[in-house]
């Protein structure tokens, strides 16, 4: 067989240049099995790195020098080798480079290494950043550096700075809008903090949405209340007008019945006087709408004149105030009101008492008992209305005597 020294320097060139190729290969096979840690991989590979050197080396030497003296003995006893064991040997090496970078290249692609964890980081939408607790910052993704260029003019270059500007924040950043936060986490020993960025144009879009939303909702609640204000201020007008009209008729009747009463007859007299005076309070309170703000001596005065005796068997809490004592002194003149029209009471007792949830106010009159159910009309509808509104309740109820009870919540 032919040795490689008697080969022309043309087919010796081209050994030199084949003895190039493995060493290419193996020093980038190197660097990325330093890269991805590889220890043994990256040994392997930096020992087919010599070779393929001393190889190049030995074949430039007889470049060079030819089989002159001046030759390294060793280049000219490895040039004497037949040509088909140097192709062998530089097939081999060439084979041997291939199959590292082929392997590193595979665990690449099917292993999690730090290389692949920063490109996946880099290629999310949202920006991420760790850093130290001195600020130091360990990685950040090519999303948090474009985020922090945008907010401070520069790369992320001190993350607990960073993290005061931006944590707990929704901020507008390129066109969108960014909520920024934080928390800890481990990391074999060490401990650190982790800053995200997500993109919350739409959220932050639909909830801007749903806030006008709210506020024309909110301006047709007021205007629907408003007119079922108007429309109850409406009915309770229309409910006075039909008792004065009521109240009339009846003062229309009593004056025909004082004119044809028996002059002399002292019980017809007081009959006729004390309906005189019942149907004038009535028409009286009906035209003061006003009527509940009076006090207790009002009441009191107001059951006077009914000829009704009342009797407070507790004091007024303390949480009956405002519009809730407003209420309760509509509720005791509809009470006593009722009494006097429909049971011809003569005693009527208020009582409170309070649980932990709510305070009640009962009015017991005595005289006749309602026959049947009682139903809520007239009168004493709307003063279940209006409980409503304050959310308490109207109940009637029929024992020994007649019990309206007034029921508020309690006040926190």
């Amino acid at each position: 067989m032919t040795p490689l020294l008697q080969l022309s320097e043309l087919a010796r060139s081209f050994f030199s240049l084949w003895t190039l190729f493995p060493c290419v290969l193996f020093l980038f096979g190197g660097a990325r099995a330093v890269l991805q840690k590889r220890l043994w991989t990256a040994l392997w590979s930096l020992s087919g790195l010599a070779g393929s050197c001393f190889l190049w080396q030995t074949l430039f030497d007889v470049h060079l020098f030819g089989d002159g003296p001046d030759a390294a003995a060793v280049s000219l006893r490895l040039c004497a080798l037949p040509v088909l064991v140097w192709a062998a040997v530089l097939a081999a090496l060439t084979a041997a480079a291939v199959g590292i970078l082929f392997a590193l290249s595979r665990r690449e692609k099917r292993s999690v290494t730090p290389a692949a964890v920063k490109q996946c980081l880099d290629s999310i939408p949202c920006g991420v950043g760790i850093f130290d607790d001195d600020g130091r910052v360990l990685f950040p993704n090519v999303c948090m550096n474009r985020l922090a260029v945008a907010l401070t003019g520069e790369r992320l270059l001190d993350g607990k700075d960073f993290g005061k500007l931006t944590v707990g924040k929704v901020l507008p950043l390129e066109g969108r809008q960014w909520r920024f936060r934080d928390r800890d986490i481990t990391l074999g020993t060490t401990r650190v903090r982790e800053l995200i960025a997500a993109d919350v144009t739409a959220e932050y879009a639909g909830i801007e949405a749903l806030r006008k939303d709210q506020a024309a909702l909110s301006r047709l609640n007021r205007a629907l209340r408003d007119y079922t204000l108007s429309i109850d201020e409406t009915v309770r007008r229309q409910e006075i007008l039909q008792a004065k009209v009521r109240i009339h008729d009846e003062m229309n009747r009593l004056m025909l019945s004082t004119a044809a009463v028996e002059h002399g007859n002292v019980d017809e007299e007081n009959k006729i006087f004390s309906l005189w005076e019942q149907n004038a309070l009535l028409l009286g309170m009906d035209a003061e709408p006003d009527a509940a703000n009076k006090d207790l001596g009002d009441l009191e005065a107001f059951a006077s004149a009914l000829k009704i005796r009342l009797v407070f068997k507790d004091p007024v809490p303390p949480d009956l105030s405002g519009e809730r004592r407003n209420l309760f002194l509509s509720a005791a003149r509809e009470a006593l009101a009722n009494a006097a029209k429909h049971a011809d009471a003569e005693n009527m007792e208020i009582s409170f008492s309070e649980t932990q949830d709510a305070v009640g106010c009962a009015f017991t009159s005595d005289g006749r008992l309602p026959a049947g159910e009682v139903r809520f009309t007239g009168g004493l509808y709307n003063l279940s209305v209006l409980a409503e509104k304050q959310g308490a309740k109207v109940r009637a109820r029929v024992g020994e005597g007649f019990t309206l009870s007034l029921l508020f919540p309690k006040t926190r």
